[in-house]
């Protein structure tokens, strides 16, 4: 079956890689250097030797070759291996999406502002919502391009609810407002747990 109709199952040949990229519509550079990245040298973006762009003149020159006529495809294996890791899709959501949804959904499902308040912690609490952003922001950073949906979805609910929460109430927040802030909290947490549900149902 083509990798067309049948976007979960792991890819094994030249052909197979050549394909997928097309559907998921990566290109070759950004593979290769992501795969470069990760896999050999995490900081060759910074050598004035260039290695990613001689890597990606090596990887090209690989994936052009016929895999009928290919008597080394052993030399393939790492770049396939790596696809099925971090960019295999189940129709919808990649490795790469589950595991940045899953780091986000332990971070929320932790803090004190998404499981109730005690008396005098509104601060703690606002504190605790604005470190998310930082938090969403490393983990799409972290994961990359493979995790477009995951980063898409959940910046949807830190656009519409939990910024302009936390904008609000970071220079609002008093000791006589105290009512009105954890009313608006119980509000924002009902989103928070849609966002849990949202990154659950990436993680499945």
């Amino acid at each position: 079956m083509s990798i067309l109709g049948n976007l979960f199952m792991f890819i094994k040949t030249r052909s197979d890689l050549r394909e997928a990229l097309k559907v998921q519509k990566i290109a070759q550079a950004t593979f290769a250097n992501q795969y470069y990245l990760d896999e050999v040298d995490k900081n060759a973006a910074d050598d004035e030797s260039d290695p990613l762009g001689k890597h990606l003149d090596r990887f090209k020159k690989l994936l052009a070759k016929n895999d009928m006529n290919d008597r080394s495809p052993e030399h393939l294996s790492a770049y396939i291996n790596y696809f099925n890791r971090a960019y295999k899709t189940n129709g919808i959501f990649t490795q790469a999406d589950r595991h940045a949804a899953w780091e986000l959904f332990v971070e929320i499902d932790t803090r004190v502002a998404t499981i109730g308040l005690e008396n005098g912690i509104e601060l703690a609490a606002l504190r605790s919502i604005y470190q998310l952003f930082e938090l969403h922001r490393d983990i799409a950073k972290r994961h990359g391009p493979n995790c477009r949906s995951y980063y898409h979805i959940t910046q949807e609910y830190f656009d519409h609810y939990i910024r302009p929460f936390s904008s609000k109430w970071h220079n609002e927040l008093k000791d006589d407002n105290n009512d009105q802030f954890r009313k608006e909290l119980i509000d924002l947490q009902v989103e928070i747990r849609s966002l849990k549900s949202s990154l659950e149902e990436i993680i499945k």
